[in-house]
């Protein structure tokens, strides 16, 4: 029988231990600092043509091709020591079950996910201050922006970010967040149960390899890989489908549909969860210090 309070307990008990690793405080900073990057230029472009812009640009986060390796890099970092095993570990197993702690460092992952990509999106906006004005629609500044790419020259900014028309034309604004949210989220998550499940059936350092992998393989897509494959590489390239941009919502087929792309992360979620449960379960317990 699963105990529901007790998976819910070994979550938590993860999140606690943010408040005394480095490691998700300088999660924290470089994320503030890319997103500084990415849009602090259209809060220029705002300033300029004296003209709030609206916060919606988080679903354009993921239109430059380096970003992908930058989501893969941090996200691995944020899911490194996963099976997330310490030196107090043995001690909740003797009140609890191997797979109830098992299914509730899944469940971190999933939540951890979750906070990760709502961070990202909050920074998103917050980089846009001052100039920035709640808004449904998705505003004068990113349309002009989308649809008019010489006013930037006339104020020398130069864009970080692919404000593109499409997505512009064919979503409002706030279903392009929501989608944008919940596709960041669930390849978050796919990283971080490929990394647990990895690390759970290989060993130490396999579940960062194959992270790394799929990371290299999505920054390859968009150069060598598409001009060589064309554009059916995204169909192996779930990193790619973070991004509204790399599926195809006209149904096209020449790029994965979104309900390919959902159906295969949340397939392979599945999957590895199963089999990393499954393994933990039988295997003897490998406690890293530190």
């Amino acid at each position: 029988m699963i105990d529901c309070k007790t998976i819910w307990l070994c979550a938590q008990l993860n999140f606690k231990k943010w408040k005394i690793t480095p490691r998700i405080y300088t999660l924290a900073v470089v994320v503030g600092a890319f997103s500084l990057w990415m849009f602090s230029w259209i809060a220029d472009y705002s300033a300029a043509v004296d003209t709030d812009v609206s916060p919606w640009v988080f679903p354009y986060l993921m239109s430059v091709p380096v970003m992908f390796h930058i989501f893969g890099c941090l996200t691995a970092l944020l899911f490194c020591d996963a099976p997330f095993t310490d030196n107090h570990t043995p001690f909740l197993m003797i009140r609890m079950s191997k797979r109830d702690w098992a299914i509730g460092q899944l469940l971190y992952i999933v939540l951890a996910a979750f906070v990760y990509t709502a961070f990202f999106t909050l920074m998103s906006m917050l980089v846009l201050i001052p100039n920035v004005k709640f808004s449904s629609d998705w505003g004068t500044v990113l349309k002009t922006i989308a649809f008019n790419r010489g006013s930037l020259n006339k104020y020398n900014i130069t864009p970080y970010a692919e404000i593109g028309s499409p997505v512009i034309t064919m979503f409002s604004a706030l279903p392009a967040m929501l989608i944008s949210f919940g596709l960041f989220w669930l390849v978050s998550v796919f990283i971080g149960v490929l990394i647990f499940s990895f690390q759970v059936v290989i060993g130490r350092l396999s579940g960062l390899i194959a992270a790394g992998i799929f990371t290299f393989i999505s920054y390859f897509s968009v150069y060598a890989g598409q001009m060589a494959y064309g554009r059916v590489i995204y169909y192996v390239s779930p990193l790619n489908w973070s991004s509204m941009f790399y599926l195809d919502w006209g149904g096209a087929g020449q790029m994965p549909s979104p309900a390919y792309a959902v159906s295969v992360l949340a397939v392979s979620i599945l999957l590895m969860s199963t089999l990393s449960i499954i393994v933990f379960c039988r295997r003897d317990m490998n406690i890293q210090r530190g």
